[in-house]
């Protein structure tokens, strides 16, 4: 569950013993999520002694149940590893709709994300992702537990990243997750599928490309991959395997390749050597299951990326409509009339996939998520007429999920969550766009992807409870429900009405298929016979059943008659719930909810944790970029909600010899971000001695004092992506300890000079293999000047504009950066604006503007692993012209050539992805020293 904020901050050793020497021009990351809940939350908190619980007002009944259970989380997730975690901080996003969660060190915490979402899982949401960033808590303790601390987390953090790949600790996470509750991702057939699709389609990936991903193919990915391999580990060498592991490891923190190690020596295999062993076990296993063979359907797609045609439907006129999504493009659904594809609307970020559609309107939801504050996300509601082609939104800041539609009322049935996780039905009138509740379910029942009979009389939903999964059925005349089964941890997805019955998906087999259920005769009968799995069911007219059948190659279009005779009635088999691993349904009972203890909730003030100390760094800028990179050291301090920070700092300049001391404080809560800062540090100049042309050089040192605002805003809007906002900025400057007393015309002081900035950006989303936007707009205005100085005045105005355009062929792509500038006084020969090609190689002279075009375009997407050394996942290059003075009405660049870069992952860590690039530019201007000048980049980013 936790995905990318812990592998942000795993990689400090890596980049401060490796990348900070390499002599390359360009480098640089965003490694840190620097978003924020809402400033208007209200926030509580639960202390105990192991623990203390922080989350919003609103979901103060829903905090208590969780403090029941965490204590048992705690020894549960970490008895196999004897260790006793230290006191953690859990902070409780319920207003983040988005499904995750992370555990992290500096500062030391976890974030879960509370609400349930419309994706059909087999076990309470909330427990079981606490479950989950508990395990790595206890990974965090039992590995490095002796070097946090108020200095070291930020080092604790990076011996545990670099030691224990993200394979290993998320599958072993992904265990604990299942062995302590009756569902988890481990009983779950249709997460298991990818793997199983790939080994018995003869796709079978070599353990880089598994765990590291491909541009060109499915593939299982690390928490699969690494939860495969840890329950092979603990199959094969017992619970105490994953302890006596990590015992080795914590004991020879300074071993390169530790964890190869210390497989080895426990247990004799090296990762390859196991991962190989675990995939002959596993296709003796699966190949056992089924028999079928692959559709012709799925056979005759002759897409060369693979492609999902999610949610197969149809109108009464018979014509079919799906949700397309492949690498090369972004989701979009699809009109298939005679056999050619005709796109409607490429549709926005989706928690799954999902629409529905009825003669002439589709109806769909999507994220939306606040300007300003990124943990304040909502779910809306989108309606489209087919004939107009028009879209309009029926809700806003909402949270509401699977829309279901009612022509003949006007009306659309929805979901909705409360911030206490309490479900209701609504529905909302489309012409006035008003919502309606009409039932309250209890706070203990969550209801998803609810489906409406042809009568428009009656729902049918999934039901979740700590109890398990239910599919319940809601009468809309006298708005009552039922449940139709006992409760189990089946996997439903997706129920429909046919005539009198109901038709859903399950995993009452090892493998995922459609059923019906009679309620009359209260039987349950199987409908498709699925190779690897069958999901998302629609009936075409009364006669045929469509569905999507999974194949190694994406989610496709398959269909089956409805016979509703001669079915053999089907018992559900609960021995599909079986891990892997057979051993771990044994280890404990699942996690019952105590009541022996009464907990204390109080406010909680993020101010209580402003000083909140946590690590040593060697980067000012949490390793973002090293360029002129300067031997430093600095004490971190971060607030737990994330709105403060708090930098204090030394830094040695090599080049002038001179020590510079900050500090450095960031607030974040509100609506502007504010920084301030001060910086003590030592310069150097040069002056002419008199009429002669001797220089002479000087020193000083200077007290900087600077105030920063921003207003950072970004949204998107269905396939959109804007951002825009404006910062102010000034500064006081105080020079002192001149080296020449007797030096003339010397400016001790500079006071409050302003720096404005305003910005705009619009951009298309790009797919999984566009290198950048199909379309986008982005522009930027910078305007400085001194107003309260008289001895140094001066003024600057800096515009930069950056387009996006397609190109010839899919994932490639056109843009035209042009920028100008005007610069007067203090700011005379000072350049902002991006320049040409191999600048330095000739001379420039005085110019005001650059227009730089290229042209992106992908080559190949080997996925070649060298050793375990490096994977390389892409090729792709760029053509480029770049001009300068624009305005000489010159058709000829000042530099134009190629460029090939390489994107690729180091020693099989998950993140970060590392480009490195070559380009070749032609100085053409008379000044140049050379006319081919070659050069080299290297960068990182998440």
């Amino acid at each position: 569950m936790i995905k990318n904020s812990l592998y942000k901050l795993i990689i400090f050793s890596i980049l401060s013993s490796f990348l900070s020497i390499l002599p390359l021009p360009i480098l640089n990351a965003q490694i840190i999520d620097n978003e924020q809940a809402h400033s208007s939350i209200k926030w509580k908190q639960i202390n105990s002694p192991d623990f203390q619980l922080i989350f919003p007002i609103e979901f103060q009944s829903s905090a208590l149940l969780l403090a029941e259970q965490i204590d048992s989380m705690l020894i549960r997730t970490s008895q196999d590893l004897k260790v006793k975690p230290k006191k953690i901080s859990i902070i409780l996003q319920s207003n983040h709709i988005e499904q995750n969660g992370f555990a992290q060190l500096a500062p030391r915490k976890v974030e879960a994300f509370t609400t349930p979402g419309p994706a059909s899982d087999n076990t309470e949401w909330l427990p079981n992702l606490v479950i989950h960033e508990l395990r790595h808590v206890a990974q965090f303790d039992k590995l490095t537990g002796r070097i946090q601390g108020p200095f070291l987390q930020q080092l604790a953090l990076a011996f545990y990243g670099l030691h224990l790949p993200a394979w290993y600790f998320e599958g072993d996470a992904v265990s604990i997750e299942t062995q302590y509750s009756n569902g988890g991702r481990g009983r779950s057939s249709s997460w298991m599928m990818p793997y199983r699709t790939n080994q018995l389609s003869n796709k079978k990936y070599n353990l880089d490309k598994n765990i590291l991903g491909s541009f060109k193919d499915n593939t299982a990915g690390y928490y699969l991959t690494g939860y495969l391999l840890n329950t092979y580990l603990t199959n094969h060498y017992g619970y105490g395997i994953h302890e006596e592991i990590m015992r080795d490891i914590r004991a020879h923190l300074w071993r390169p390749f530790n964890l190869n190690y210390a497989l080895k020596k426990t247990t004799g295999l090296r990762i390859n050597k196991l991962y190989k062993l675990s995939q002959k076990q596993l296709d003796s296993t699966w190949s056992s299951w089924s028999n079928s063979s692959i559709s012709a359907e799925a056979k005759a797609d002759k897409n060369r990326f693979p492609t999902d045609y999610f949610l197969p439907q149809t109108t009464t006129a018979g014509t079919l409509f799906y949700l397309k999504q492949s690498p090369q493009t972004t989701p979009a659904l699809i009109r298939k009339i005679n056999e050619k594809e005709e796109k409607l609307v490429n549709i926005g970020f989706q928690l799954t996939p999902y629409y529905q559609v009825k003669n002439k309107f589709i109806v769909w939801d999507e994220i939306r998520k606040d300007g300003r504050f990124g943990k304040q996300t909502y779910n809306i509601i989108q309606l489209y007429n087919i004939e107009t082609g028009k879209i309009q939104s029926l809700s806003k800041k909402s949270r509401l999920y699977s829309p279901i539609l009612n022509e003949k009322e006007d009306k659309v049935y929805s979901i909705q969550v409360d911030k206490n996780n309490r479900s209701s039905l609504i529905y909302i009138d489309v012409k006035s766009k008003k919502i309606v509740n009409l039932i309250d379910f209890p706070v203990n029942i969550f209801i998803q992807q609810p489906n409406l009979n042809s009568e428009n009389n009656k729902i049918i939903a999934i039901a979740m409870s700590g109890k398990g999964t239910n599919l319940i059925e809601i009468d809309l005349l006298n708005l009552s429900w039922n449940l139709l089964f006992d409760w189990s941890n089946f996997e439903f997805n997706r129920p429909i009405y046919h005539k009198d019955r109901i038709i859903y998906k399950a995993n009452y087999e090892k493998i995922d298929n459609i059923f019906e259920y009679n309620r009359e005769q209260k039987t349950i009968h199987r409908l498709t016979d699925a190779s690897f799995g069958a999901f998302y069911p629609s009936v075409n007219g009364d006669e045929n059943l469509l569905y999507n059948d999974y194949q190694y190659n994406g989610y496709k279009v398959n269909s089956i008659g409805l016979d509703q005779d001669n079915k053999p009635v089907f018992k559900p088999n609960l021995s599909s719930l079986k891990l892997i691993d057979e051993q771990l349904k044994e280890f404990n009972p699942p996690l019952s909810r105590g009541k022996d203890k009464a907990y204390e909730v109080t406010n909680y003030n993020s101010l209580s944790h402003l000083f909140n100390f946590h690590s040593l760094s060697i980067s000012a800028n949490n390793f973002e970029n090293f360029d002129n990179y300067k031997p430093s050291i600095y004490w971190l301090s971060n607030d737990l909600l994330n709105t403060t920070q708090l930098k204090l700092g030394y830094e040695y300049d090599l080049e002038m010899e001179k020590s510079n001391y900050s500090a450095e404080i960031s607030y974040n809560k509100f609506f502007p971000k504010f920084t301030l800062k001060y910086l003590n540090r030592g310069q150097i100049g040069q002056a002419k001695v008199g009429n002669s042309n001797q220089i002479i050089g000087f020193d000083f040192r200077e007290n900087v004092y600077s105030f920063d605002m921003q207003i950072p805003i970004s949204i998107y809007r269905g396939n959109l992506l804007y951002s825009y906002g404006l910062s102010f900025g000034t500064s006081y400057q105080q020079r002192y300890d001149l080296s020449i007393s007797t030096l003339r015309n010397f400016n001790y002081e500079f006071s409050f000079p302003l720096n404005y900035l305003v910005y705009f950006n619009r951009n298309t989303r790009r797919s999984q293999l566009d290198l950048i936007p199909k379309w986008g707009q982005n522009i930027n205005f910078t305007y400085r000047h001194v107003p309260f100085e008289d001895a140094a005045d001066g003024q600057m105005f800096v515009l930069k504009s950056n387009f996006y355009f397609p190109g010839i062929f899919h994932n490639h792509g056109f843009q035209a950066r042009f920028s100008y500038q005007s610069s007067t006084g203090r700011y005379e020969g000072m350049y902002e604006i991006p320049l040409v090609s191999g600048f330095s190689s000739f001379n420039a002279g005085k110019f005001n503007n650059t227009l730089l075009l290229n042209y992106r375009f992908p080559i190949a997407y080997p996925d070649w692993a060298i050793s375990s050394i490096a994977y390389i996942k892409r090729f792709h290059g760029y053509f480029f012209a770049d001009y300068q003075d624009i305005q000489r009405k010159t058709m000829a660049p000042v530099s134009f050539g190629i460029g090939l870069s390489a994107d690729f992952n180091l020693f099989r860590y998950i993140l970060p992805d590392f480009g490195i690039g070559t380009k070749f530019s032609y100085i053409n201007h008379p000044s140049a020293k050379g006319k081919i000048v070659p050069s080299f980049s290297f960068n990182y980013s998440y």
